[in-house]
């Protein structure tokens, strides 16, 4: 048995390579683990972007990173949302600082979970004056030191890997809200398709801030471009501005452009 999750995350990822696909009941037998303790390696690894989950186990990613270029995997791979914090924390600076941009006072924003979402968080200007609603732990933590904010907290089941409120309860008040703009943190986004994302509890949530926006901004960096994963968020056509590290200018984000989306 694979005690460590470092040990039993290689395993996963050699399994892949050599299969393209695992089924999370069979790697829960080889490594006498439970099935609970397989999703949670597998949703790690998803969110590095080495594996694809699927229902019942995960496949290979088309985009995977090979974990062998470093010497120290288990520091490499975000496990924690506080890794996460620091992994491409430049890029997700320079989305932060363009979505600052989009705010005005009085607007009622909805802020989902993640951790481009957390930087813009803490670039709001003291001074700003306006309603925030969010459901991501972090981020309600970060915004109660601004004095002319009003925050709200989406009360709900906590997933302890994303600190953010998923399910019903969250869902039925986000159907009495009516935001001018709504921040969404992406996995992946693709110019046919739009906004998708892996696990199907948050995608539910993600959608029902979408609906309650007048617009929906994209956070993502550029390897989230042009990737899919299996469950649909917001649809392309409902996507209004998509902000990345990147230049507005460049030529890989012209597709976006040419489908309507406005880029920052």
């Amino acid at each position: 048995m694979l005690k460590l999750k470092e040990e039993r995350h290689q395993f996963i990822l050699d399994e892949i390579r050599a299969n393209n696909k695992v089924l999370s009941s069979e790697l829960s037998t080889r490594l006498k683990v439970s099935e609970d303790t397989i999703r949670r390696d597998l949703r790690e690894l998803s969110d590095l972007g080495a594996i694809r989950r699927v229902h019942g186990g995960a496949v290979k990613n088309n985009n995977e990173i090979n974990l062998e270029d470093h010497s120290d995997s288990s520091a490499y791979i975000p496990f924690s949302y506080e890794d996460r914090e620091v992994y491409s924390k430049s890029k997700k600076e320079k989305i932060a600082e363009k979505a600052v941009s989009l705010l005005r006072d009085d607007d009622v924003i909805l802020i989902d979970g993640g951790t481009t979402n957390l930087e813009l968080a803490k670039r709001i200007p003291k001074d700003y004056k306006g309603t925030i609603i969010t459901n991501c732990l972090p981020i309600a933590t970060k915004l109660v030191e601004h004095r002319f904010v009003d925050v709200y907290f989406l009360g709900g089941r906590i997933l302890p890997n994303a600190l953010v409120t998923v399910g019903h309860s969250v869902i039925q008040e986000l159907k009495e809200i009516r935001a001018d703009i709504c921040f969404l943190g992406t996995r992946s986004i693709d110019v046919q398709r739009g906004i998708t994302d892996i696990d199907r509890v948050e995608v539910e949530v993600k959608m029902a801030m979408s609906k309650s926006a007048e617009n929906v901004v994209s956070v993502a960096s550029s390897d989230k471009l042009f990737t899919n994963q299996p469950f649909l968020c917001v649809s392309s056509k409902n996507v209004t501005t998509l902000i990345t590290e990147l230049d507005p200018n460049e030529a890989a984000l012209r597709p976006f452009v040419e489908n309507g989306t406005k880029v920052l």
